[in-house]
């Protein structure tokens, strides 16, 4: 297994499904977007909206990103508790 990812979803993702998504990094503060888009493919019926971020791992096996848990709503700062 490849390094585990943070990423953001750039299309809903249904439970089985794939959606693409775009892979983040740290940029010294906080997790922000890269450059680097992927196709997530989801084999733990996980799935999330547009925009929620989780974890994923690039496949030795079958080559694809797959999802390795649940997906986290990203709540917009105003909306912070």
């Amino acid at each position: 297994m490849n390094g585990i990812r943070c990423f953001e979803l750039l299309e809903d993702l249904i439970p089985a499904g794939t959606a693409k998504a775009v892979l983040l990094e740290w940029n010294g503060t906080r997790y922000v977007r890269s450059t680097v888009n992927i196709v997530i493919h989801d084999f733990v019926n996980s799935h999330g909206d547009r925009g929620d971020r989780g974890y994923a791992f690039q496949s030795g096996e079958s080559k694809n990103w797959e999802t390795l848990s649940g997906l986290f709503q990203q709540v917009p700062g105003w909306m912070a508790f």
